[in-house]
């Protein structure tokens, strides 16, 4: 007969097993969520955003469209300041009216996956961020000021420029706002190279522009533009480097990813997670924002987060995002349950390389136990 702690263990083995089936599954959900989000931003009454995520993810593809426009536009001046045509320099200077927009929103130029995962994760980070308690770009952790008091000159360096860096996270009204020069490299490449194109046709249809002439004023442009990009000083850039130097001075521990989710500092959550853990920050966030609340719960198992910090974790961002209390427990009563090793081996595919977690997921094995 099965005693009382037999009955618990076999109970705490199944909902282990089920808590790893579910992970398993989480990795095509978290990668299909941005297929899904690009396919719905321009169609009305998509089932996989809504209203408000499409409307924050729209404006934010329109100003970062819109910034790009106005910095070639201003370079394209400065070359042709000889041109003899006032006409053109007239028409380049006008911002009244978006050249770029209506004719890339008729492409699939703006539904590359990259680039509507970064604008996504700015739109829930920002959503996320104000459900946790942080409703100010001027606001300075306490952990914050604690690691500019440890006096180290390169942390407090490092620190000082994630504050800065995520002080635009916010508009004038407080929404979420994404700066071209916080796109990672490839998304704001392609973006680069798409509004130019764009322009391209704009010159050559409304302003009679040789093709040869409109295509090396625009690559000029842009060059210019990817040698001003400094990819260390974006937002995810600088929470990575911070988490870099936190790492070798040994100080990311369960209490500095507790204290960073609680106020809010989400860049470094995630990539001070991803620093522990060996994974890219952009897959620590898909675990952070899967709905399941398995995979979030499988890493923290994975790093050996204490119970006590890691369901104080999932316990915050599940409440933050409305989840019913009995679904929390439940969730912590799997964390219990779960083998580290076998946390570990449910993540293993996360710390490979990203283009390899995405053709798994395309090819169809992402979410099956093998």
């Amino acid at each position: 007969m099965m005693g009382l702690d037999d009955e618990r263990q076999e109970m705490g083995k199944a909902a282990s097993a089920r808590w790893l089936t579910d992970a398993a599954r989480a990795l095509d959900s978290a990668e299909n969520r941005v297929g899904r989000a690009a396919i719905d931003l321009f169609r009305d009454g998509a089932p996989d955003l809504s209203d408000q995520h499409r409307a924050q993810v729209a404006q934010l593809m329109r100003a970062l469209i819109g910034a790009i426009e106005d910095d070639l536009r201003i370079r394209l001046i400065e070359s042709l300041a000889d041109e003899p045509r006032p006409e053109l320099l007239a028409a380049l200077g006008s911002t009244t009216t978006p050249i770029a927009q209506p004719l890339l929103e008729r492409t699939g130029l703006l539904r590359e996956a990259d680039l509507v995962a970064a604008i996504l994760r700015r739109v829930d980070e920002h959503r996320l961020a104000l459900a946790l308690g942080r409703d100010s770009p001027y606001h300075v952790a306490d952990l914050a000021q604690r690691l500019l008091d440890l006096g180290d000159g390169e942390i407090a360096e490092a620190t000082m420029a994630l504050l800065v860096a995520e002080s635009r996270r916010y508009d004038p009204f407080g929404d979420p706002a994404l700066a071209r020069t916080d796109l990672p490299p490839g998304p704001h490449r392609k973006l680069l190279w798409a509004v130019a194109a764009a322009l391209r046709h704009y010159l050559i249809r409304h302003h009679a522009m040789p093709d040869s002439q409109a295509d090396l004023l625009l690559a000029g442009a842009v060059r210019g533009l990817l040698v001003d990009h400094d990819d260390a000083d974006t937002l995810d850039g600088r929470a990575d480097a911070l988490a870099g130097l936190l790492w070798q001075a040994g100080l990311i521990d369960d209490k500095l990813l507790a204290d960073a989710l609680e106020e809010g500092w989400l860049a470094l959550f995630t990539a001070a997670i991803a620093r522990r853990a060996g994974i890219d920050s952009a897959g620590v966030w898909s675990m952070v924002t899967d709905m399941s609340g398995m995979m979030l719960g499988t890493v923290l198992r994975a790093i050996d987060c204490g119970r006590e910090a890691a369901v104080t974790m999932l316990w915050r961002i599940g409440s933050a995002e409305g989840i019913d209390e009995e679904v929390l427990v439940a969730r912590a009563d799997a964390f219990d349950a779960l083998g580290q090793r076998e946390a570990a081996e449910a993540v293993l595919i996360w710390r490979l390389d990203p283009n390899y977690r995405r053709a798994v997921i395309e090819i169809g094995e992402g979410g099956r136990r093998r």
